[in-house]
């Protein structure tokens, strides 16, 4: 069985698209063989700044030939009332290359009609092939893509080589002016090409003869052997950043690691600083002792070694002006303390609707004294919690952060702690960013999460209080992951901490005032955070059921500590035996029960009717104390004992009875158990498989 390659090059493409890439491409290509009945035995894929390649092994030569059922027309229109076949049926059968004696008659939900059978003769694959691999190439995606020389083909950059091979031969085709073939091209510089593959299976010997390192994982684990080797001359170790190494290994295709230096005197800076100039800014990787920071860095070229001291020696005077500016602003910074800095905040726009940073520090410092009141601090943490509120922003205004603005927080952190304030002060500058992102740490402090807290529900309420609400895949101001970090941190700390959501936001909205513009802000809040949680729950793998039932039960902005809690509840007691009893009580009065009959308009006489309405005088007090304490499994396990109770009222009496009031009377007792199971979850909306 012949092997298939696909190498598609282009332009340089970012990094970040590469990895991305590589993997979509193995799955769509997968998923067009398997459809056109071509599945490959076994798939491996290539990736560099310059190509995106697959190796399809075990490739059928041709199609299985198949067989192919058509349903016609209906069987009255197909035969007249004598059973003779109309010119519908000789029409159809036609159509199909079938005789119309073949015709088969079959019954479908849609009554009966008539079907051809008709076989289907494989094609070679080579002929597949042609229309199924510029398929593949079209449906990748990439975060942004771009038209080239008038061609409609969108990709991530323009596409200069398409190599296509079944074993030896060519699969021919034509993608945005570019004819498919067996010409490859190797390194940009060291062996540019073009190269000429024989057999699809020469693909990764021959780019490793022509300079490239076309495996990512080959490629990423050379960059880690060559910096550590560098780092090692200078008995130090590498700083390898996950990120920053798988971002080095995208762009390059062959990786030469050097070792440079830069002036000692550059170590007075704060080590964040460095670490920013060299990882951030120039991809470099930092190189330290037990001590700290050396004056030694490992960069990456994408070559080979000639002419590598010239490489270096570039590389080192990049560094030094880098180093040089950071070193100015990090003086000019220091001759005021940070809360001078923070008195410049006037100057600093956060948003043209919402005020200045000043302002917004304004309102941080409000809604932390309305933290302290809602959450168990001291006096003494209570004052560090304002002071860091206070401080937290104070160094957007400094030149540092005004050249490096990824090191906001981190430089505020710094010279706050050069200005003596106290250590949790510092920290909680620092950590009030975080999470930066999907995956980041989250603040470690106390003060920290209470701050980072603050500062996203301000900026919530303030972008969707004015009506700036994210929609669809846009969202400039980066406000469903401030949400996002929101949730995680009051999820992380519910123990110690734990905020109401919606008490929280109506206090953020107030911290701005009596706006006109924000008419509609508390709907509008609302929806978004409700989307929020459903998301953030359905994220961590509760089911969907689960979530509505919880979620059902909120109106406006859900108490989401509350609503994790119920989740966890209600998933873990649906596992158990006694979920079946519980939702059989809740279901069979939820589904005769008149939602209109609330009171019950007269005494209740019948033993069952007695029996369950002590069985709910005895649950009602015990739920409500757990609901209190958020027991909530243990409310539905006490919940689950008015089974009986529930199955005797419908055994002995008619729920329906003539009598109004004798049923309304009834349909409130129904109403009592349905509003108990309530206080945990809505059950309506589970989707629950009944045993025949």
């Amino acid at each position: 069985m012949p092997s298939l390659l696909l190498e598609v090059g282009t332009e340089e493409l970012p990094a970040r698209f590469v990895e991305p890439a590589r993997a979509q491409l193995e799955g769509v290509l997968r998923a067009e063989l398997d459809r056109e009945r071509l599945p490959a035995r076994e798939l491996r894929t290539w990736a560099t700044p310059r190509r995106l390649a697959v190796l399809a092994s075990g490739v059928p030569d041709r199609q299985p030939d198949t067989e192919q059922e058509v349903r016609g027309p209906a069987v009255h229109v197909a035969f007249d009332r004598q059973g003779r076949p109309t010119a519908a049926a000789v029409g159809f059968a036609r159509s199909q290359g079938v005789s119309v004696e073949s015709l088969e008659r079959r019954s479908t939900p849609a009554g009966e009609y008539v079907f051809a059978r008709r076989a289907v003769r494989g094609q070679p694959a080579l002929e597949v092939l042609r229309e199924l691999l510029p398929r593949a190439i079209t449906s990748l995606t990439f975060p942004k893509t771009m038209r080239w020389a008038g061609y409609d083909v969108r990709f991530a950059r323009p596409v200069r080589w398409i190599v296509a091979l079944l074993d030896d031969r060519v699969v021919p085709f034509e993608l945005a002016g570019v004819r498919s073939g067996r010409l490859t091209y190797g390194h940009r510089h060291l062996s540019p090409g073009p190269h000429e593959l024989a057999h699809a299976e020469e693909y990764e010997p021959v780019l490793r003869r022509a300079y490239v390192l076309a495996d990512r994982e080959a490629r990423r684990a050379e960059v880690v052997r060559q910096v550590q080797a560098r780092a090692r001359e200078v008995q130090g170790e590498a700083e390898l950043a996950e990120d920053l190494v798988d971002e080095v290994a995208d762009l390059v295709e062959w990786p030469t690691a050097f070792l440079g230096r830069f002036d000692p005197e550059f170590l007075e800076l704060p080590e964040p600083v460095l670490v920013t100039v060299m990882r951030h800014h120039q991809r470099y990787f930092p190189v330290r002792k037990s001590a700290g920071l050396v004056n030694a860095f490992v960069g990456v070229r994408n070559g080979d070694e000639v002419g590598l001291d010239t490489v270096r020696e570039g590389n080192e005077w990049v560094l030094r002006a880098r180093l040089v500016d950071a070193r100015f602003f990090y003086h000019e910074d220091r001759r005021r303390r940070l809360e001078e800095w923070a008195k410049r905040l006037e100057l600093v726009t956060f948003h043209e609707k919402l005020g200045s940073v000043h302002e917004k520090v304004g309102r941080l410092v409000a809604l932390c004294g309305w933290l302290v009141q809602h959450t168990e601090l001291d006096a003494s943490r209570a004052a560090s919690l304002q002071r860091a509120a206070a401080l937290c922003k104070a160094d957007l205004s400094t030149h540092m952060v005004g050249e490096f603005p990824e090191l906001q927080g981190v430089v505020g952190s710094i010279y706050a702690r050069l200005d003596g304030e106290p250590e949790d002060v510092c920290q909680a500058i620092e950590e009030h960013y975080r999470p930066r992102g999907a995956g980041d740490r989250l603040p470690a402090s106390d003060l920290g999460a209470l701050l980072a807290v603050a500062d996203r529900a301000d900026t919530l309420a303030g972008f969707i209080g004015v009506g700036i609400v994210p929609t669809g895949s846009a969202d400039p101001y980066g406000l469903r992951r401030a949400a996002s970090g929101l949730l995680d941190i009051l999820h992380d700390r519910r123990e110690r901490l734990r905020v109401d959501l919606a008490a929280l936001m109506e206090a953020a909205l107030q911290a701005y005032g009596g706006r006109a513009e924000f008419e509609g802000a508390h709907r509008r809040l609302g929806e978004f955070l409700g989307d929020r949680v459903r998301a953030w729950l359905l994220e961590r793998d509760f089911a969907h059921d689960v979530v509505d039932a919880v979620l059902a039960g909120y109106s406006g902005i859900p108490d989401f500590v509350d609503a994790v809690a119920r989740a966890e509840a209600l998933s873990e007691f649906r596992t158990r035996p006694e979920f079946a009893g519980a939702y059989e009580a809740f279901d069979r009065a939820y589904r005769i029960w008149d939602k209109q009959t609330r009171q019950s308009p007269s005494p209740l006489e019948q033993p069952a009717e007695l029996a369950l309405d002590r069985a709910l005088g005895r649950s009602g007090p015990k739920v409500e104390e757990l609901v209190r304490s958020r027991a909530y499994l243990r409310v539905l396990a006490e919940l689950g004992g008015l089974q009986p109770h529930v199955a005797r009222l419908f055994d002995e009496v008619l729920v329906n009875d003539p009598d109004p009031q004798v049923r309304a009377r009834r349909h409130a007792l129904l109403g009592r158990v349905v509003n108990l199971f309530w206080k945990v979850a809505h059950l309506e909306y589970l989707v629950v498989t009944r045993e025949p």
